[in-house]
């Protein structure tokens, strides 16, 4: 099982030529000797060390108290009825004045929203932005990120307040335990390697602490909060391309921690029902139930917004089987996904994307496949879709393992089609018709029909097309 919270150091990008940190160190190193290279390293170090922002406070007796008592599929439990939140909503907890300062928007700029799968016990959420090339002040660039996460969720024997609790406290457990820098001096006995300074108690939601850190994505500090059961995880910092290597610690922990307020505040309020917008909101539960079979979990959201504007949406879909303890039964279902690229326009648009696509899938029918002799993916040949935006095919796929003929293909159903500057792409991978008691007559094992499905997804595309369309999402 992953630790609650992985060290975060911001995205992992491209490093120059010179190696980054440790290519850095190893230069000094040989340069100019043992002595400077801890002279130099000692004051990234100190960057750590200054105070925490926030400041200690007693422990707060948590929310035991938050949020409303559910029933739980699991005996004695009583879930915590949790409020619903989206990607987009986190971004906009963050004004959007104050996080231009943070990170700019310009052309080596961008923004990533994503919503994970929604159940009554279980919510997730994440925005961030980052900038490669920026002002950061005094005339110099840099790279600067800003990332945001909130989670909360049951266990099978612990409700979401309950198991946000635990998991805080051995996170924080972990985090200590990495620290290999006090008071500006590296304590572990090495001189390259992500640094991790103390971590400092904070006066934000229910129980929070920052850790700062200095890795190959530069100098981050990242702020914990517990409240009631939600967990938050903020993470800001950066480097620099000229001037000082690194921002100061005391600002990137003092936006950090702003924002972490920010976030916490909004968590503690009763939302109630968060709608969804664009694309992944035109189609709804009953749209999928009504095209394929119920019941149906989603949608799972992702999205950015760069030059080129994409938004992924994916439902799981199954059908319940009632069945007896103690009898044998299988469900049919799958996995809905749809994928809207705003292309823009230019030479290499929507259009462009289109035909480049429907040769590939061309190319692939003509030559029996692709794939090697350990899996393999074999395409029917391409069908047009007339009727459906400007332009539509679906392509039926079947993946295997050429070694492994008991265990049988994974066959995958896929509708592509051009509206306008976009391309709308839509698959459902997993079964359709089969399923139920197995020791019933006439009972079969779950399988795809590719015609059944590929009118369920055209169904459905057309509902989406007409939607967007009509919303402007």
């Amino acid at each position: 099982m992953s630790t609650p919270y992985p060290p975060s150091h911001g995205p992992v990008r491209p490093q120059p030529s010179s190696g980054g940190v440790k290519g850095w160190l190893i230069g000094l190193v040989v340069g100019l000797g043992v002595l400077m290279v801890a002279g130099v390293v000692t004051g990234g170090w100190l960057l750590l060390r200054a105070g925490g922002g926030g400041g200690p406070r007693p422990e707060v007796n948590d929310s035991a108290d938050r949020g409303r008592g559910v029933p739980s599929a699991t005996p004695g439990v009583v879930a915590v009825e949790l409020r619903g939140l989206t990607g987009d909503q986190l971004c906009e907890v963050v004004p959007g004045a104050y996080r231009k300062t943070l990170v700019a928007d310009g052309k080596y700029g961008g923004k990533d929203a994503s919503t994970g799968v929604a159940t009554e016990v279980e919510k997730r959420a994440a925005c961030s932005w980052h900038n490669s090339r920026m002002e950061v002040g005094g005339g110099a660039l840099g790279y600067r990120s800003l990332k945001i996460s909130a989670r909360a969720g049951g266990s099978g024997s612990r409700n979401a307040l309950e198991q946000a609790k635990e998991e805080f406290g051995r996170g924080r457990t972990s985090h200590e335990r990495r620290v290999n820098v006090r008071d500006g001096v590296r304590v572990d006995g090495r001189t390259s390697g992500s640094s991790f300074g103390p971590v400092k108690k904070l006066d934000l939601g229910d129980a929070s602490y920052s850790q700062s850190s200095i890795g190959h994505s530069g100098l981050f500090a990242t702020v914990y909060v517990r409240e009631g059961p939600w967990l938050i995880e903020v993470a800001y910092g950066g480097d620099n391309r000229t001037g000082a290597r690194y921002p100061t610690g005391d600002s990137v922990r003092e936006a950090a921690g702003k924002v972490a307020g920010l976030v916490a505040a909004e968590l503690a309020k009763d939302a109630g029902d968060v709608k969804l917008s664009g694309p992944c909101a035109v189609l709804t539960g009953s749209d999928i139930e009504a095209a394929f079979f119920p019941a149906v979990q989603g949608p799972s959201v992702g999205g950015n917004s760069g030059r080129i504007r994409q938004t992924s949406c994916t439902w799981k879909i199954s059908e319940p089987v009632e069945h007896e303890p103690g009898r044998q039964f299988s469900v049919r279902g799958g996995t809905l996904g749809v994928r809207v690229v705003d292309w823009g326009k230019g030479g290499s648009g929507a259009a462009f994307q289109f035909d480049r696509a429907a040769a590939k899938f061309d190319r692939y029918h003509a030559k029996g496949g692709i794939g090697d002799a350990r899996l393999r993916t074999d395409y029917e040949a391409r069908q047009n879709l007339p009727g459906l935006g400007e332009k539509a095919f679906a392509v039926v796929s079947a993946t295997y393992r050429p070694g492994r003929p008991e265990e049988g293909p994974v066959r995958e159903v896929q509708v592509q089609v051009l509206v306008g500057e976009r391309t709308i792409e839509f698959s459902y991978r997993g079964t359709n018709t089969g399923g139920g008691l197995v020791d019933e007559a006439g009972y079969r094992a779950p399988a795809l029909d590719p015609s059944g499905a590929r009118a369920s997804v055209v169904r459905l595309a057309k509902i989406l097309v007409s939607g967007i369309a009509s919303s402007g999402s």
